[in-house]
């Protein structure tokens, strides 16, 4: 049957020794002991030592300040560092830090890249991020079918998802025009200005259908 605490004891040793990939699965244990600050320098270790991933754990800590300084522009130094293993955390923390110029200079087209390879790999965060990138054409052409594909995955949606979603529907941008669904997407957008904007080219018949003016 498992044993966690002796699987732990064995992490230790091994990580003890020196050994970069037990050093990484001693320090998952003790993040999830919520042990952080051990957690933490272990992961150091085993990142020093070239385990794939590692890098990654490292700027996570910096990157949301969680028990030392938040330093954004290290982090970026720790995602940078695991690119060339493929970690995909590394390539989506990364992206989204050049899409907002946080620890590094905003470049929409490096964010896309970064972004667009981490969704290929499988990491489903950054669904708005590319959504917005094919809506507003920032580091790829505009192309309104692909965005809408990943504005209508965000969820929670935003009131900017709202309003963009409601404004392809709206003027049919790769999509059949559905002037209906557009309105009750603006109106949900309360805190978007854009939306509040957008809804002023639709008017209500007396029969109360939706259409442009």
């Amino acid at each position: 049957a498992p044993q966690p605490q002796k699987a732990l004891d064995l992490w230790r040793i091994g990580a003890e020794y020196g050994h970069p990939l037990h050093q990484a699965i001693y320090a998952d244990d003790l993040s999830k002991l919520g042990l952080h600050t051990d957690a933490l320098r272990w992961y150091k270790l085993a990142a020093e030592g070239g385990h794939p991933g590692a890098w990654s754990d490292v700027g996570r800590y910096y990157f949301k300040g969680e028990i030392v300084e938040k330093d954004e522009a290290y982090a970026a130094q720790c995602f940078e560092k695991d690119l060339p293993f493929g970690t995909m955390r590394a390539y989506a923390y990364l992206g989204w830090q050049s899409f907002y110029g946080r620890g590094v200079p905003q470049d929409y087209n490096r964010a896309f890249e970064l972004l667009s390879y981490a969704y290929q790999q499988g990491n489903t965060g950054n669904f708005y991020l590319l959504g917005k990138s094919y809506f507003s054409g920032l580091g790829t052409s505009k192309d309104y079918k692909k965005a809408r594909e990943f504005l209508e995955k965000v969820d929670p949606a935003d009131s900017d998802t709202l309003y963009m979603l409601g404004y392809i529907y709206g003027r049919g941008l790769g999509v059949t025009e559905d002037i209906q669904k557009a309105v009750t997407l603006l109106k949900k957008a309360t805190k978007s200005p854009e939306a509040k904007e957008e809804l002023l080219h639709y008017k209500k018949s007396l029969f109360g259908k939706w259409s442009r003016r």
